[in-house]
């Protein structure tokens, strides 16, 4: 047998060290460049820092949610994202006291509310019937001074008050037209538990009786009541005009709809957000304020397509009649308080 030749045996072995080194750098990928760090865009919307909760006791479709949402929109905006307010309509945080409630012990953030003045009696003043004489002389009062006057008080109750939404002007409904106050004489007309309510209606002429909103329809529709009092938006929702065919412009009374924050919540804030959500109140209440004025319009007309009856009262005679219950109530305002609402409007 032959000897094998040292140098082919050399030559296989370099051959197989060269494919497994070939082989090992396929495996391995080449380092890529390294990617320069993103860099932080302070334009962008942050993630919230907050998340709050916002109740009222409207339907989804009822101006209130029109309100709440606006406001909601215009906070996330201001605040560029560090606060975020979601929306509970139709009682889910519960009534107007559960809210109120709610916001002294800093277990809702926000909420727009109905009357307060069962926990702050001096603003009833808004409620005195026939005390404005239009929507400016309205707007005067509560976003100014006086106004921050009146509600004022709500910062010992822990809440803090940031405006002033709306509710629209109570009409009456009746089973009769009501073209002048004579028409009210006698008239059993359901008011809200409230003396200022009961006192102006029986200035009037009409026999106030207290009932409560959930037996309303059917109060009207038994004849328990001859007729009612309330904001448009509620005689739509509740389908008054089903067993009610007249509506009268009487505009009694005008519906403010306070917006309120907790005071445990809003010492939380810095200054920079709680004035970002205070522009963001006043931005979403005018707005609120001329869907309301609208949506008033458009609805008198959609009552009549169902055929109610729209009277226009002349209402100096109205206004003359409840100027005893002007006096009376001054008393307990305040009468140089009255006296400044009044001269607002002049």
């Amino acid at each position: 047998m032959s000897r094998k030749n040292p140098w082919w045996s050399i030559c296989v072995v370099l051959l197989m060290v060269m494919f497994i080194a070939g082989c090992s750098s396929q495996s391995a990928p080449a380092p890529k460049p390294q990617q320069p760090a993103a860099q932080k865009n302070e334009g962008q919307p942050q993630q919230p820092k907050f998340v709050a909760k916002l109740g009222h006791v409207g339907a989804p479709d009822h101006v209130f949610e029109i309100g709440a949402k606006k406001f909601s929109e215009l906070v996330l905006q201001k605040t560029n994202g560090q606060i975020r307010i979601d929306t509970y309509p139709g009682g889910q945080l519960g009534g107007d006291r559960d809210m109120f409630e709610g916001l002294q012990m800093g277990t809702i953030e926000f909420a727009i509310e109905g009357p307060i003045d069962s926990f702050l009696p001096i603003t009833s003043v808004v409620n005195l019937a026939y005390l404005f004489n239009g929507p400016e002389h309205v707007y005067k009062f509560l976003d100014g001074p006086l106004g921050e006057q009146v509600f004022g008080g709500l910062e010992k109750m822990g809440i803090h008050h940031l405006a002033e939404m709306e509710n629209g002007w109570r009409l009456v409904t009746s089973n009769k037209p009501i073209n002048s106050i004579a028409d009210l004489k006698g008239m059993k007309i359901r008011v809200p538990e409230s003396p200022v309510f009961r006192d102006a209606f029986t200035a009037l002429g009409a026999s106030p009786v207290p009932v409560a909103f959930t037996e309303l329809y059917s109060a009207l529709q038994q004849g328990v009541v001859d007729g009612q009092e309330n904001p448009i938006f509620h005689i739509m929702t509740q389908r008054f005009y089903e067993v009610q065919k007249y509506v009268a412009l009487t505009r009694h009374i005008y519906m403010n709809a306070p917006l309120l924050v907790s005071l445990k919540f809003w010492q939380q804030l810095t200054p920079e957000q709680q004035k970002a959500i205070e522009e963001a109140a006043m931005e979403a209440t005018q707005y609120q304020r001329q869907v309301c004025q609208q949506k008033e319009k458009e609805l008198l007309k959609e009552l009549e397509t169902k055929g109610v009856t729209i009277t226009k009262p002349d209402l100096a005679p109205f206004r003359e009649a409840v100027k005893p219950v002007h006096e009376a109530w001054a008393k307990q305002f305040g009468q140089d308080l009255y006296q400044q609402i009044v001269a607002l409007g002049q």
